[in-house]
Formats: C-alpha cells, structure tokens, sequence
C-alpha cells in the first residue's frame, strides 16, 4: 500500500468511528435524562469498543513498520501510539463494563466523557501519524518478507 492509501483506510475509519459516536449521543442524551435506555447504550458503546480495537490493530499493522523511520522523532511516535492503544482499549472495556453497574442518569455522561477522550486520542493521532507531514509519497515502505 501507497502512503496515501494507508491514510485513507485509517482516516476513513475514524470517519466511521465519529459516525457511531454521533449516533450514540442521542442514547446518551436519553440515559442522562433518565430514560430506561442503559441496556442500548451499552450494546452500542460495546460495538463502538470493537470497532475502536480492530481500527487500532489495522493501524499498528499498517503503521508500525513505517513510522519509526521517518523522521527522527519516529521511534517515540511508535512508542506513543502503542501507549496510547493500550490505555484506550483499557479505557473502553472499563466503560463498557462499569455501564451495566451506572444509573442512567450518569451513564450518558460516562459515555460523553469517553467520546470525548476517543475525539482527543483521532486528532492527535492524525496530526502525530496520519498527516501528510509525516506519512507521504516519500515515505519509504518495506514489505514484510521484502
């Protein structure tokens, strides 16, 4: 893959993670309303999760070989992201388990706070390694095996 198609699958991928947090706001606004919509919330954030861990996987296969080489500040761009991967995967599994035990009027904010941090950890990521700064047609990509 090109550089510019691995920024495009992975951007492209955080548009489809901003579409289902968009879609999840509306049951977070009715749990902390205090409508008995907890159990769908949880469903949804539990998808979200999944959806945010097979995205993070995609990007450290795609990325890892590459983004310590091209700069000089690769390798702790590598080292962040694979920080940062492991604290949000915890992050979400923490939220989608302590939902079930979270009245409704609070769960919607858990979930806010959550989405939020999610929007947080994208943007950085697509300044610190989806930009075309750092990831673009000069990028020298080795194949596996190759």
């Amino acid at each position: 893959m090109t550089p510019s198609e691995i920024r495009a699958e992975l951007l492209g991928q955080h548009a489809k993670i901003r579409a289902m947090m968009d879609e999840l706001r509306e049951l977070s606004r009715r749990a902390r309303a205090g409508e008995p919509v907890v159990d769908l919330l949880q469903a949804g954030v539990t998808r979200l999760a999944a959806a945010i861990v097979e995205h993070n996987l995609r990007e450290e296969e795609l990325l890892r070989p590459i983004i310590p080489t091209v700069d000089a500040w690769g390798a702790v761009r590598a080292e962040i992201m694979d920080e940062s991967h492991i604290r949000e995967h915890q992050e979400l599994w923490d939220a989608v388990a302590g939902l079930a035990h979270t009245p409704s009027e609070f769960a919607g904010a858990g979930v806010e706070e959550l989405f939020q941090r999610v929007l947080e950890h994208m943007e950085h990521e697509e300044k610190a390694l989806l930009s075309e700064d750092v990831l673009h047609e000069g990028t020298v990509i080795v194949e596996p095996g190759g």
